[in-house]
């Protein structure tokens, strides 16, 4: 969809279409915004899945002082403004297909798992992201929130739907990418990187970190912070990659609940925290907000695991929560290319329900500390 905003003078009416682009578009619609100071109004996002940091701060203030109602009709974006603390409706689209569907000669069913196979394939050549080594039992879970959430009980329509309708693919994409994360996740583990690896990598004149399936940004933050902690961010280079593009836009945004907050304190202190938490960010009523010096040093960009191979070479690779969604085969894949993307002492820090044992990791990984999945290039 191309990127529009309408302006209706007479009713106080904003309707935004289409994703943010670029910076100009931003500005476009803040200059827009900052005209409707004395006025109550409304805006309707239509195709926004995330909105720039700048826009969401002055929709905050706008609320704030009761001048704004919201709109919107994706669900990422709902999700992403309700969790951080800012109000608005949910448009539910009337499709002629719900009412298809409730009419439809079509028996629902369990899913059998040669037919999702076979549609998983088809996505790869209809859309280019390939799910076929996934845990096949957690693709046909989220394929069924999917079909919940669009109200389809049959599994053939939904699989014609998806395969000619970009905005069902768009859906399923987003409910087959995981976005669990939170500040300083598992506090030993970055307690082991403060104390043991950090030490070691400050022998470096110039550091490089890989962040995997980075999610929404708390882990990468939480790196940035200790980095910081340690005297080093400042020659370090953080790469963050994801698969999905909405999350890694949420993650530059930096935007976060406070909501978790008193949880956030408590895995910092028990991850080795020096300071005080809440100094790394500015606190508003409902939400906190990454400083910018904690982002300079980082790069958040989209990137495939699966089809965008291997990405320079890292003296950390974080990659945490990650392979449980992965067939064997596929993690060894991943393995190898980690491997690849290490320099000759690296390190690579996986999830505390993942390991090297069953997917030939051995080959290329030895333990630095089994318990906390920790693991040193051969």
């Amino acid at each position: 969809m191309d990127f529009k905003i309408i302006h209706d003078q007479i009713e106080a009416n904003i309707v935004v279409m289409g994703e943010f682009e670029d910076h100009k578009q931003v500005s476009e619609l803040i200059e827009l915004l900052s005209l409707q100071d004395m006025q109550n109004f409304n805006i309707t996002f239509l195709g926004a899945n995330v909105i720039p940091k700048i826009v969401v701060e002055k929709l905050f203030s706008f609320q704030e002082r009761e001048k704004c109602s919201i709109f919107v009709l994706k669900r990422y974006l709902y999700s992403y403004l309700q969790n951080i603390g800012i109000k608005c409706k949910y448009i539910e689209k009337n499709f002629t297909l719900k009412r298809l569907t409730e009419n439809s000669s079509h028996i629902k069913k369990i899913l059998n798992k040669e037919e999702v196979y076979s549609f998983l394939n088809e996505l790869n050549i209809t859309y280019g992201y390939d799910y076929t080594e996934y845990q096949i039992d957690s693709i046909m879970r989220r394929i069924n929130i999917t079909m919940i959430k669009e109200g389809i009980v049959s599994f053939s329509l939904f699989r014609e739907q998806v395969l000619n309708n970009e905005i069902f693919f768009n859906n399923l994409f987003l409910d087959f990418s995981i976005n669990t994360t939170e500040f300083f996740r598992d506090p030993k583990v970055f307690a082991l990187i403060k104390t043991k690896i950090l030490p070691y990598l400050n022998s470096y004149n110039h550091i490089k970190i890989w962040c995997a399936g980075c999610s929404n940004g708390k882990e990468v933050y939480s790196l940035a912070i200790m980095l910081k902690e340690a005297g080093i961010l400042s020659k370090t280079q953080i790469y963050a990659t994801d698969i999905n593009p909405y999350v890694i836009e949420e993650a530059k945004n930096g935007m976060y609940s406070s909501i978790t907050l008193d949880k956030d304190i408590s895995n910092y202190r028990n991850a080795g925290g020096e300071k005080n938490f809440i100094e790394y960010f500015d606190i508003n009523n409902s939400y906190i907000k990454v400083k910018e010096e904690l982002k300079k040093n980082i790069l958040f960009f989209q990137h495939s695991l699966l089809s965008n191979g291997t990405l320079n070479e890292f003296n950390l690779i974080l990659c945490r929560n990650v392979f449980i969604y992965f067939n064997e085969s596929l993690q060894e894949k991943m393995l190898k290319n980690y491997y690849n993307s290490l320099d000759n002492n690296g390190f690579l820090v996986l999830g505390k329900s993942e390991g090297i044992l069953r997917n030939n990791g051995g080959k290329y990984f030895c333990k630095y500390d089994g318990i906390l999945k920790v693991y040193k290039k051969k």
